[in-house]
């Protein structure tokens, strides 16, 4: 089942869902899907870089961008759950932590 961040009223009304598939590419980079009716807009949940070219936050409503930074945890979480087998963010991030920190010195 894919995952679906809970938007608050009127967001969902209004045509915007933000969304975790489930049959994603193993190979690709971790990401939420952000929708507007039938437009699409894919996020990168390791760098908050957008994966699609011309795409920027001025597309997307403030409200949903607040939830998306609110909940933000919540979503890299509910990534490993559903892919973390192939493509983990979680535990990959605490590595490259620790190769920076390398770097730092």
């Amino acid at each position: 089942m894919p995952y679906q961040l809970a938007l608050p009223n009127p967001l969902p009304s209004e045509g915007w869902k933000v969304k975790i598939h489930d049959a994603e590419n193993p190979y690709e980079d971790p990401h939420v899907t952000i929708y507007r009716k039938r437009q699409k807009w894919r996020l990168r949940l390791r760098d908050r870089r957008f994966m699609d070219r011309g795409a920027s936050w001025g597309d997307i409503d403030d409200r949903v961008r607040q939830e998306i930074e609110r909940q933000w945890d919540v979503l890299r979480t509910e990534w490993d759950r559903l892919h973390g087998t192939k493509n983990p963010i979680l535990s990959r991030d605490a590595g490259e932590e620790d190769d920076n920190d390398d770097n730092d010195e």
